[in-house]
Protein backbone atom coordinates (compact mmCIF):
# COMPACT_ATOMS: atom_id res chain seq x y z
CA UNK A 1 0.00 0.00 0.00
CA UNK A 2 1.04 3.59 -0.55
CA UNK A 3 2.82 4.64 2.63
CA UNK A 4 1.80 8.31 2.45
CA UNK A 5 -1.86 7.37 2.03
CA UNK A 6 -1.58 5.06 5.02
CA UNK A 7 -0.11 7.92 7.06
CA UNK A 8 -3.01 10.15 6.09
CA UNK A 9 -5.49 7.41 7.04
CA UNK A 10 -3.76 7.01 10.42
CA UNK A 11 -3.88 10.76 10.98
CA UNK A 12 -7.61 10.98 10.33
CA UNK A 13 -8.42 7.90 12.39
CA UNK A 14 -6.75 9.59 15.36
CA UNK A 15 -8.23 13.01 14.66
CA UNK A 16 -11.78 11.69 14.29
CA UNK A 17 -11.48 8.90 16.82
CA UNK A 18 -13.12 6.35 14.58
CA UNK A 19 -12.35 4.07 11.67
CA UNK A 20 -15.82 4.70 10.25
CA UNK A 21 -15.59 8.49 10.41
CA UNK A 22 -12.12 8.40 8.86
CA UNK A 23 -13.47 6.21 6.08
CA UNK A 24 -16.25 8.72 5.40
CA UNK A 25 -13.81 11.64 5.51
CA UNK A 26 -11.47 10.00 3.01
CA UNK A 27 -14.18 8.35 0.89
CA UNK A 28 -12.81 4.90 1.62
CA UNK A 29 -14.39 1.72 2.90
CA UNK A 30 -13.93 0.84 6.56
CA UNK A 31 -12.13 -2.33 5.46
CA UNK A 32 -9.67 -0.23 3.47
CA UNK A 33 -9.00 2.00 6.47
CA UNK A 34 -8.38 -1.07 8.61
CA UNK A 35 -6.01 -2.45 5.98
CA UNK A 36 -3.99 0.80 5.89
CA UNK A 37 -3.55 0.80 9.68
CA UNK A 38 -2.58 -2.87 9.67
CA UNK A 39 -0.10 -2.18 6.87
CA UNK A 40 1.56 0.60 8.87
CA UNK A 41 1.75 -1.51 12.02
CA UNK A 42 3.21 -4.41 10.05
CA UNK A 43 5.81 -2.22 8.35
CA UNK A 44 6.81 -0.52 11.61
CA UNK A 45 6.64 -3.64 13.73
CA UNK A 46 4.75 -1.86 16.52
CA UNK A 47 1.16 -1.43 17.60
CA UNK A 48 -0.10 2.12 16.94
CA UNK A 49 -3.64 1.97 18.28
CA UNK A 50 -5.46 0.29 21.12
CA UNK A 51 -8.83 -0.75 19.70
CA UNK A 52 -11.91 -1.75 21.69
CA UNK A 53 -15.58 -1.84 20.76
CA UNK A 54 -16.10 1.53 22.46
CA UNK A 55 -13.01 3.66 21.88
CA UNK A 56 -9.66 4.11 20.22
CA UNK A 57 -6.50 5.25 21.97
CA UNK A 58 -2.92 5.75 20.91
CA UNK A 59 -0.16 3.52 22.19
CA UNK A 60 3.07 5.23 23.25
CA UNK A 61 4.60 4.24 19.90
CA UNK A 62 1.48 5.52 18.15
CA UNK A 63 1.71 8.91 19.87
CA UNK A 64 5.37 9.28 18.90
CA UNK A 65 4.65 8.22 15.32
CA UNK A 66 1.72 10.62 15.07
CA UNK A 67 3.98 13.63 15.63
CA UNK A 68 6.18 12.59 12.72
CA UNK A 69 3.17 11.87 10.54
CA UNK A 70 1.69 15.29 11.22
CA UNK A 71 4.95 16.98 10.26
CA UNK A 72 5.34 14.91 7.09
CA UNK A 73 1.76 15.53 5.95
CA UNK A 74 2.07 19.25 6.69
CA UNK A 75 5.28 19.45 4.64
CA UNK A 76 3.70 17.55 1.74
CA UNK A 77 0.64 19.77 1.86
CA UNK A 78 2.73 22.92 1.86
CA UNK A 79 5.01 21.71 -0.93
CA UNK A 80 2.06 20.82 -3.15
CA UNK A 81 0.40 24.15 -2.44
CA UNK A 82 3.57 26.10 -3.22
CA UNK A 83 4.22 24.28 -6.47
CA UNK A 84 0.59 24.42 -7.50
CA UNK A 85 0.22 28.11 -6.84
CA UNK A 86 3.59 29.05 -8.24
CA UNK A 87 4.39 31.02 -5.10
CA UNK A 88 5.20 30.46 -1.44
CA UNK A 89 2.24 31.05 0.85
CA UNK A 90 2.45 30.13 4.56
CA UNK A 91 -0.24 27.55 5.24
CA UNK A 92 -0.88 24.42 7.24
CA UNK A 93 0.02 23.87 10.89
CA UNK A 94 2.99 25.73 12.39
CA UNK A 95 4.30 24.26 15.66
CA UNK A 96 6.56 26.63 17.58
CA UNK A 97 8.20 26.26 20.97
CA UNK A 98 9.31 29.07 23.29
CA UNK A 99 10.25 29.69 26.94
CA UNK A 100 7.11 30.32 28.97
CA UNK A 101 8.02 33.79 30.37
CA UNK A 102 9.19 35.12 27.00
CA UNK A 103 6.21 33.62 25.23
CA UNK A 104 3.63 35.00 27.64
CA UNK A 105 5.06 38.52 27.75
CA UNK A 106 6.21 39.12 24.19
CA UNK A 107 5.36 36.53 21.58
CA UNK A 108 1.92 35.08 22.35
CA UNK A 109 0.26 38.52 22.73
CA UNK A 110 1.51 39.35 19.21
CA UNK A 111 0.48 36.04 17.61
CA UNK A 112 -3.07 37.20 16.73
CA UNK A 113 -1.50 39.81 14.49
CA UNK A 114 0.71 37.13 12.92
CA UNK A 115 -2.29 34.85 12.40
CA UNK A 116 -4.23 37.68 10.78
CA UNK A 117 -1.43 38.09 8.22
CA UNK A 118 -1.61 34.42 7.23
CA UNK A 119 -5.22 33.20 7.38
CA UNK A 120 -4.29 29.81 5.89
CA UNK A 121 -1.90 29.10 8.76
CA UNK A 122 -2.79 27.43 12.06
CA UNK A 123 -0.34 28.25 14.87
CA UNK A 124 0.30 25.93 17.80
CA UNK A 125 2.49 27.66 20.42
CA UNK A 126 4.14 25.36 22.96
CA UNK A 127 5.31 27.26 26.05
CA UNK A 128 8.08 25.08 27.43
CA UNK A 129 11.13 25.83 29.56
CA UNK A 130 12.89 22.68 28.36
CA UNK A 131 14.80 22.37 25.09
CA UNK A 132 13.13 19.53 23.22
CA UNK A 133 14.61 17.88 20.15
CA UNK A 134 12.77 19.75 17.40
CA UNK A 135 12.82 16.95 14.87
CA UNK A 136 11.70 14.26 17.31
CA UNK A 137 8.95 16.44 18.79
CA UNK A 138 7.65 17.65 15.43
CA UNK A 139 8.35 21.32 16.22
CA UNK A 140 8.94 23.57 13.21
CA UNK A 141 10.81 26.38 14.99
CA UNK A 142 11.70 27.45 18.51
CA UNK A 143 12.71 30.60 20.36
CA UNK A 144 15.69 29.95 22.61
CA UNK A 145 17.23 31.92 25.46
CA UNK A 146 20.96 31.75 26.06
CA UNK A 147 23.92 30.19 24.24
CA UNK A 148 23.02 27.49 21.75
CA UNK A 149 24.48 24.01 22.13
CA UNK A 150 22.82 22.14 19.25
CA UNK A 151 24.97 22.74 16.17
CA UNK A 152 22.52 20.85 13.93
CA UNK A 153 20.01 23.71 14.10
CA UNK A 154 19.89 26.80 11.93
CA UNK A 155 19.83 29.86 14.20
CA UNK A 156 19.08 33.54 13.81
CA UNK A 157 19.82 35.83 16.72
CA UNK A 158 17.04 38.33 17.30
CA UNK A 159 18.07 40.14 20.49
CA UNK A 160 20.85 40.44 23.05
CA UNK A 161 19.14 40.71 26.44
CA UNK A 162 20.96 42.37 29.34
CA UNK A 163 21.01 41.40 32.98
CA UNK A 164 20.02 43.92 35.64
CA UNK A 165 19.41 44.05 39.38
CA UNK A 166 16.11 45.43 40.64
CA UNK A 167 13.99 46.00 43.74
CA UNK A 168 10.63 47.59 44.45
CA UNK A 169 10.34 51.15 45.82
CA UNK A 170 8.66 49.79 48.98
CA UNK A 171 11.52 47.38 49.61
CA UNK A 172 14.13 50.10 49.06
CA UNK A 173 12.28 52.48 51.38
CA UNK A 174 12.49 49.89 54.16
CA UNK A 175 15.99 48.51 53.55
CA UNK A 176 17.83 51.15 51.54
CA UNK A 177 19.61 50.70 48.22
CA UNK A 178 22.91 48.76 48.12
CA UNK A 179 25.87 50.80 46.84
CA UNK A 180 28.13 47.79 46.24
CA UNK A 181 27.53 44.10 45.51
CA UNK A 182 28.96 43.27 48.94
CA UNK A 183 26.08 45.21 50.49
CA UNK A 184 23.74 42.50 49.23
CA UNK A 185 24.73 40.44 52.28
CA UNK A 186 22.33 42.65 54.21
CA UNK A 187 19.47 42.20 51.72
CA UNK A 188 16.97 39.52 50.86
CA UNK A 189 18.14 38.36 47.41
CA UNK A 190 15.57 36.31 45.51
CA UNK A 191 17.16 33.35 43.79
CA UNK A 192 16.29 31.60 40.55
CA UNK A 193 16.56 27.87 41.17
CA UNK A 194 17.69 25.58 38.35
CA UNK A 195 15.90 22.24 38.59
CA UNK A 196 18.29 20.73 36.06
CA UNK A 197 21.41 21.73 38.00
CA UNK A 198 19.93 21.53 41.48
CA UNK A 199 21.23 24.95 42.53
CA UNK A 200 20.44 28.67 42.54
CA UNK A 201 21.84 30.70 39.65
CA UNK A 202 24.77 32.93 40.56
CA UNK A 203 24.77 36.72 40.14
CA UNK A 204 27.62 38.41 38.29
CA UNK A 205 28.85 42.01 38.62
CA UNK A 206 31.72 43.70 36.76
CA UNK A 207 33.40 47.10 37.14
CA UNK A 208 36.79 48.33 35.91
CA UNK A 209 37.95 44.80 35.16
CA UNK A 210 36.86 43.51 38.56
CA UNK A 211 34.40 40.63 38.52
CA UNK A 212 32.26 39.53 41.46
CA UNK A 213 30.14 36.40 41.43
CA UNK A 214 27.62 35.95 44.22
CA UNK A 215 25.22 33.17 45.07
CA UNK A 216 21.95 34.65 46.43
CA UNK A 217 21.55 33.54 50.04
CA UNK A 218 17.85 34.28 50.28
CA UNK A 219 15.42 32.12 52.17
CA UNK A 220 13.29 32.26 49.01
CA UNK A 221 14.25 30.74 45.67
CA UNK A 222 11.86 29.81 42.87
CA UNK A 223 12.26 27.87 39.63
CA UNK A 224 10.24 30.29 37.48
CA UNK A 225 11.65 33.67 36.47
CA UNK A 226 8.21 35.31 36.20
CA UNK A 227 7.29 34.25 39.73
CA UNK A 228 10.64 35.51 40.97
CA UNK A 229 10.08 38.94 39.42
CA UNK A 230 6.51 39.01 40.76
CA UNK A 231 7.91 38.41 44.26
CA UNK A 232 10.29 41.34 43.83
CA UNK A 233 7.43 43.57 42.64
CA UNK A 234 5.51 42.66 45.81
CA UNK A 235 8.44 43.87 47.91
CA UNK A 236 9.93 40.50 48.85
CA UNK A 237 13.51 41.40 47.98
CA UNK A 238 16.16 42.11 45.37
CA UNK A 239 16.13 40.29 42.05
CA UNK A 240 18.55 39.88 39.15
CA UNK A 241 16.85 39.20 35.84
CA UNK A 242 16.90 40.03 32.14
CA UNK A 243 15.82 43.50 31.04
CA UNK A 244 13.05 41.91 28.95
CA UNK A 245 11.34 40.55 32.05
CA UNK A 246 11.80 43.68 34.16
CA UNK A 247 11.15 46.41 31.59
CA UNK A 248 7.37 46.70 32.00
CA UNK A 249 7.70 46.86 35.77
CA UNK A 250 10.44 49.50 35.53
CA UNK A 251 8.26 51.52 33.15
CA UNK A 252 5.35 51.37 35.58
CA UNK A 253 7.53 52.29 38.57
CA UNK A 254 6.95 48.95 40.31
CA UNK A 255 10.68 48.11 40.10
CA UNK A 256 13.79 50.28 40.20
CA UNK A 257 17.25 49.41 38.86
CA UNK A 258 19.92 49.24 41.55
CA UNK A 259 23.72 49.07 41.41
CA UNK A 260 23.67 51.00 38.10
CA UNK A 261 27.47 51.50 38.10
CA UNK A 262 28.04 47.76 37.94
CA UNK A 263 27.72 45.81 34.73
CA UNK A 264 26.33 42.33 34.86
CA UNK A 265 27.02 39.14 32.96
CA UNK A 266 27.53 38.96 29.21
CA UNK A 267 24.44 39.78 27.12
CA UNK A 268 22.08 36.84 26.92
CA UNK A 269 21.20 35.97 23.32
CA UNK A 270 17.66 35.30 22.14
CA UNK A 271 17.52 33.26 18.94
CA UNK A 272 15.02 31.61 16.65
CA UNK A 273 16.14 28.12 15.66
CA UNK A 274 14.82 25.51 13.26
CA UNK A 275 16.05 22.19 11.81
CA UNK A 276 18.31 22.31 8.79
CA UNK A 277 16.27 22.19 5.62
CA UNK A 278 13.30 23.98 7.19
CA UNK A 279 14.54 27.30 5.77
CA UNK A 280 12.65 26.33 2.60
CA UNK A 281 9.36 26.34 4.49
CA UNK A 282 7.29 29.46 3.94
CA UNK A 283 5.62 29.15 7.32
CA UNK A 284 8.93 28.89 9.19
CA UNK A 285 10.42 31.79 7.25
CA UNK A 286 7.36 33.91 8.03
CA UNK A 287 7.54 33.09 11.74
CA UNK A 288 11.27 33.84 11.96
CA UNK A 289 10.81 37.23 10.28
CA UNK A 290 7.87 37.97 12.58
CA UNK A 291 9.81 37.21 15.79
CA UNK A 292 12.77 39.27 14.60
CA UNK A 293 10.42 42.23 14.22
CA UNK A 294 9.26 41.96 17.84
CA UNK A 295 12.64 42.89 19.30
CA UNK A 296 15.11 45.74 18.79
CA UNK A 297 17.70 44.73 16.24
CA UNK A 298 20.60 42.86 17.80
CA UNK A 299 24.13 43.89 16.79
CA UNK A 300 25.30 41.56 14.04
CA UNK A 301 21.86 39.99 13.63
Amino acid sequence: MDRLTSMEVFHWVVELGSFSRAADRLDLSKASVTAHISSLEGRLGVKLLNRTTRRLSLTDDGAAYLEHVRRILADVQETEAVLGAGKSVPRGVLRVEMPAPLGRQYIVPALPRFAAQYPELQVLALLEDRHANLVESGVDAAVRLGPLSDSTLVARRVYAAKWGTYASPDYLALHGAPAHPDDLDDHNCLGLYSVARGEVHGWTFEQDGKRIVRRPGSRLAVSNSEAMVDAAVSGAGVVQTLDLFASRWVASGALRPILPDWQHAEPYPISVVYPQGRHLSAKVRAFVDFVVGLFPRAPGA
